[in-house]
C-alpha cells in the first residue's frame, strides 16, 4: 500500500482518536465541576474576576481563565451561565494537555504503544488528581489550564521554539505561578547540551519575566484580603507523620512516582531522564506553598511522571 493510501486510511482513525479524547476531556471536566458543586455550591461564580467582590490572594493573581470567562459571558455569549463556559474551557484545556503529551511522547519514544499509553494514560491520572483527590475534588478555574500550559511548555522547550515558549510562559504566569518550574526544566535538560552562557541568559530572562508579571499582579490586587504567600510547611510536616494521610501520597500519579527512584537511570532518552529532576524541586516548593495531600497541586507533573515511569519500566533493548 502506497503512502497516500495509508494516510487516507489513517485519517479517520486519527479523527476518531481526537474525538474520543475530547469526549474523555469533557467527562473529566464534568465530573470535576459537578462533584465540587455538591460540596461548594456557587464555587464557579465565586472566583477571581467573576464575583465582583473579587477573591483573596494569591487566588486573585490567577486571573487568566476567570477573566476570560467574564469577557465571554459579558461580550460574546451574553446571558450564558459561567458554569457552561467554565466547562467548555476546562474540557479544551484537558484536551490540549492530551495533544501536547502525545506530541512530546511521539518525539521521545520510538515504540508507538508507548506513545499511546502516554497520551491516553493522562486521563485516568488526571482523574485521580482532580476527581478522586482527598475529601472532595477541589475545583479551581486555573488547574486544568496549568496542566495544559506546562505540557505545552515542555513541548516547546524540547523543540527549542523560543518565541512560542516565551509567549506561553508569560500567558501561563497569569494563570498560575508554577510556570517557574518550566525554567528548572530548561536548566536540567539543557545543562549538558546548551552553551552555558545561553542557558543562563534564558533562565535569567524567564526569571525576570516571571517576577515582572508577579509584581504587576501584586500591584493590581494589593488591596485584596489575604496574603500572596501562605505557608503550608507545618501542615505538610504533620500530615507526613499521620499514617492515614499517606493514602493520598500513595494515590498520587497512580503510585507511579514510587518506581521513579529505582528506574530513573534506565530512562531513555536523556532529555526525559533529566527533566524528571523537576519533580523533587516542585515537591520542595510545594512543601512550603501547597498542601501535599491536596493532589490537584501535582497536576503539572502528571505527563512527566507518566512518561518517565513508563520509559524506566520498559527500557529500550540495546
Amino acid at each position: 500500500m502506497n503512502a497516500p493510501a495509508k494516510e487516507r486510511r489513517g485519517l479517520p482513525l486519527a479523527l476518531a482518536a481526537l474525538a474520543g479524547a475530547l469526549v474523555l476531556a469533557g467527562l473529566l471536566s464534568w465530573a470535576r465541576i459537578a462533584l465540587n458543586e455538591v460540596y461548594l455550591p456557587g464555587a464557579l461564580e465565586n472566583v477571581a474576576g467573576i464575583d465582583p467582590r473579587g477573591a483573596a490572594e494569591p487566588f486573585a493573581h490567577r486571573v487568566l481563565v476567570p477573566r476570560l470567562v467574564r469577557f465571554l459571558c459579558e461580550h460574546l455569549f451574553v446571558g450564558s451561565q459561567p458554569r457552561a463556559v467554565f466547562h467548555v474551557l476546562d474540557t479544551l484545556f484537558a484536551f490540549a494537555a492530551f495533544v501536547a503529551t502525545r506530541r512530546l511522547a511521539s518525539a521521545l519514544f520510538e515504540r508507538r504503544w508507548m506513545v499511546h499509553v502516554s497520551a491516553w494514560g493522562l486521563f485516568p491520572l488526571l482523574a485521580i488528581h482532580y476527581v478522586a483527590s482527598r475529601e472532595y475534588p477541589f475545583w479551581y478555574a486555573w488547574d486544568m489550564a496549568a496542566v495544559a500550559v506546562f505540557a505545552w511548555g515542555l513541548v516547546l522547550l524540547f523543540e527549542r521554539r523560543w518565541t512560542a515558549f516565551y509567549a506561553l510562559f508569560a500567558l501561563g504566569t497569569f494563570n498560575r505561578e508554577t510556570t517557574c518550574f518550566l525554567t528548572f526544566a530548561l536548566l536540567f535538560t539543557g545543562w549538558r547540551s546548551e552553551p552555558k552562557l545561553r542557558l543562563v541568559a534564558h533562565c535569567a530572562a524567564q526569571l525576570a519575566l516571571w517576577l515582572g508579571i508577579k509584581w504587576w499582579l501584586r500591584s493590581l490586587y494589593r488591596r485584596q484580603p489575604g496574603d500572596v504567600y501562605q505557608s503550608a510547611w507545618l501542615e505538610n510536616w504533620e500530615s507526613l507523620q499521620d499514617p492515614l494521610m499517606w493514602r493520598w501520597y500513595l494515590l498520587a500519579f497512580g503510585g507511579l512516582w514510587l518506581v521513579l527512584p529505582f528506574v530513573r537511570r534506565r530512562i531513555e532518552p536523556a532529555w526525559l531522564r533529566d527533566v524528571v529532576w523537576v519533580a523533587p524541586v516542585f515537591a520542595l516548593g510545594m512543601f512550603f506553598a501547597g498542601v501535599w495531600s491536596e493532589l490537584r497541586i501535582w497536576g503539572e507533573l502528571v505527563p512527566i511522571v507518566l512518561m518517565a515511569s513508563l520509559a524506566g519500566l520498559c527500557p529500550r533493548r540495546t
